[in-house]
């Protein structure tokens, strides 16, 4: 999660997903001006990590924000940080 997390265009992406809600891949790239193909290595990445989901809907691929796994990741990094 934290390797997904290291790309500075891959948090704006998160950012948009949060701020805007669900949308298709195209649009999630548009600001980047990245190629379908970069975009879609970009998701793949957050996808695998947990931190957003996809369906198809048609030709479509929708991305959606997952909260969950990046709620858990901050309170396993508070955990940490009280145990140095």
């Amino acid at each position: 999660m934290l390797d997904a997390l290291g790309s500075p265009v891959r948090r704006q992406m998160i950012g948009r997903l949060q701020k805007d809600g669900a949308m298709s891949v195209s649009k999630l790239a548009r600001p980047f001006r990245f190629k379908l193909t970069t975009a879609l290595s970009n998701v793949r990445v957050l996808e695998g990590a947990g931190i957003i989901g996809t369906h198809k809907r048609g030709r479509v691929r929708v991305c959606a924000y997952r909260k969950g796994p990046l709620k858990e990741l901050a309170e396993y990094l508070r955990a940490k940080r009280f145990r140095l």
